[in-house]
């Protein structure tokens, strides 16, 4: 396992040394320890094995630079919504008060979908369907993939970068 300094950032080899700087316990690095000897309260020793965690799951572990894949469905009202419903309404010789009441809206809400001031909800979209026999949502699988950096490759900022140290 590589450890990293968490003031300078530096990667420890050998022996880290367990420092207490203002309350807060930190594994660091020699050069880093040396600044303050005084601070030092005790040692880390990397070269010994370290102590098997264990682990209440049986998934294993993922590989963090493997790619993640995460899928999502998405549903999508159609752009040209306003005149399929009009005139699908008109087919079917309905008023719009008759159509708002068949899909529980107000008068106003259908006149607005149908003029394209108001895109309608999916689940209105869905009851128009049903009514009215059209298709007004898309409905499609998205996939987004995202790979995680393991610690060595990506820029992680450490206490160093962010103190000021007195001498």
């Amino acid at each position: 396992m590589e450890l990293r300094c968490e003031i300078c950032g530096a990667k420890i080899v050998g022996k880290g040394f367990k420092v207490v700087i203002d309350g807060a316990n930190l594994i660091v690095c020699s050069r880093c320890a040396m600044k303050n000897p005084s601070k030092i309260v005790g040692y880390v020793d990397l070269s010994a094995p370290l102590p098997r965690i264990k682990r209440s799951s049986s998934r294993p572990l993922r590989d963090a630079r493997k790619p993640r894949y995460r899928r999502q469905i998405v549903e999508e009202i159609v752009e040209d919504y306003a005149e399929r419903i009009k005139d699908a309404r008109e087919k079917m010789g309905l008023t719009r008060e008759l159509l708002a009441t068949m899909v529980g809206e107000k008068v106003s809400t259908i006149r607005r979908i149908e003029t394209g001031t108001l895109e309608p909800t999916v689940t209105l979209a869905k009851k128009l369907e049903k009514i009215l026999k059209i298709k007004l949502v898309e409905v499609y699988e998205e996939e987004e993939i995202s790979s995680r950096k393991s610690y060595s490759e990506e820029f992680e900022p450490t206490l160093g970068d962010l103190v000021e140290f007195k001498d």
